[in-house]
């Protein structure tokens, strides 16, 4: 999922630095929108879960959709996973990480990818990503 997100990123941006949000369109990308998520980086309240797709939510136990990062980052899996949009903001480029933790004597993998998305192609307003983990058995 990681690597078609960022190949729908690149097709749509064109000749621009980033997409905007606008240029998103779901029916071209469903097999991934239901795994992914969308963060509103200008939220008032702070950066702020705009979308959390129904299969994450389900991986994750609960919809973050409304949600900012700093309530959402309460759990651990999720602050592990998609912890490092604050790179793809610095960088204003595409991040990936594919890397494993532990917790609660299991072993996490996850890959996620965090793409940037600008209604001016200047200021980042939104982050688009999408992010899969896997626990194992730490014995």
């Amino acid at each position: 999922m990681t690597f078609r997100l960022l190949s729908y990123w690149n097709r749509i941006r064109a000749s621009s630095t980033m997409p905007s949000l606008a240029r998103v369109n779901i029916a071209e990308i469903e097999e991934i929108w239901h795994y992914s998520f969308v963060i509103d980086v200008l939220a008032e309240d702070g950066p702020s879960f705009q979308y959390f797709g129904p299969n994450l939510a389900t991986l994750f136990g609960q919809d973050y959709t409304g949600e900012t990062i700093s309530e959402a980052f309460n759990d651990a899996k999720l602050a592990n996973t998609v912890g490092f949009y604050e790179k793809v903001l610095e960088k204003r480029e595409p991040a990936l990480e594919a890397a494993a933790f532990f917790l609660e004597g299991h072993e996490v993998r996850y890959r996620s990818i965090i793409v940037p998305l600008s209604s001016d192609d200047k200021e980042i307003d939104y982050l688009f990503g999408t992010t899969n983990y896997k626990i194992f058995s730490a014995h």
